[in-house]
């Protein structure tokens, strides 16, 4: 099983759990007339939705390079990331709206303990997801696996504020506690749209992913021949990196040499940093001392 078919396996078990968790949401959330849950729940919708956008990003990045894009389809999976930060943006809209609207026409929230055991059980549900899909996102240096985990990750925060404000409610707090928690809700889902938006908008447009630094030691250290190693740029995400840098070397050395030692050095970096690298290398010849 390759990377992509490993990514969307995850992608579809995690779907159907929070397809299971929006239902259960909105449907309580709606008998009850409880805002806060039911913002929740509107969260947990824009979860599956996102699980789809992931699934067609990642099925879109996992075609192969061709003559019309010749570094591959990579950055599909970093659009799908977008997109979803765009959702997350859209639900913080909507969550505001419900909260002030709370303000303007109150309603009060028809609460049982047996409906909070099921929304503590849908937490469960969701700090599960959470933790699995961020342990493989980072095994296989997913970058939309780490993005739908940062999202799923607010459920986590904001199901355990829901039911801290049912017992409240529960046990005698005024009922205006709910929007104020739909406000709260909505700064931890925005937030979570920053740290998408930053993430993915940094590989579209070829943000440093990889230190200079450690790529000039590295480079260094492959072949005394090397005198010097400069103009790095490196591109791309963990798990598929490209790099172009100048090396400087004696000028004596064949031009068979100079390219057996390009293709040493990809594999020298690749072993050190991730297979799936590139390396352009352009070789300039050591000037000569004078006498």
């Amino acid at each position: 099983m390759n990377y992509y078919q490993k990514v969307t396996r995850v992608l579809q078990i995690i779907l159907v759990a929070n397809l299971v968790v929006a239902v259960i949401k909105v449907l309580i959330g709606y008998i009850m007339k409880y805002n806060s849950l039911l913002a929740d729940g509107y969260h947990a919708i824009t979860d599956s939705a996102a699980n789809v956008i992931a699934l067609i990003g990642i099925k879109l990045s996992s075609k192969p390079a061709d003559d019309d894009h010749p570094y591959g389809h990579y950055k599909f999976e970093a659009i799908a990331g977008l997109f979803i930060g765009f959702i997350l943006f859209g639900i913080t809209c909507k969550i505001i709206y419900d909260a002030v609207n709370w303000f303007i026409n109150p309603v009060e929230a028809d609460l049982s303990v047996i409906n909070i055991l099921i929304i503590f059980i849908t937490l469960i549900i969701n700090i599960f997801v959470t933790v699995i899909e961020s342990r493989i996102g980072k095994k296989l240096k997913s970058e939309v696996l780490v993005t739908d985990a940062i999202h799923t990750r607010t459920d986590v925060f904001i199901s355990s504020g829901v039911i801290i404000s049912m017992i409240l409610i529960k046990i005698g707090l005024p009922p205006i506690i709910d929007p104020i928690l739909s406000l709260i809700i909505a700064f931890f889902v925005a937030y979570s749209c920053y740290q998408i938006l930053s993430s993915t908008a940094g590989i579209l447009v070829d943000k440093r992913i990889l230190d200079d630094d450690e790529i000039k030691e590295v480079v260094l250290n492959a072949d005394n021949r090397i005198v010097d190693v400069h103009r790095i740029r490196n591109r791309g995400r963990e798990n598929n990196v490209f790099i172009d840098l100048h090396i400087v070397v004696p000028g004596e050395i064949s031009v068979v040499e100079a390219h057996s030692l390009s293709h040493f050095l990809q594999e020298v970096l690749r072993n050190h940093f991730t297979a799936n690298l590139e390396l352009s290398t352009h070789i300039e010849p050591k000037a000569k001392t004078p006498i």
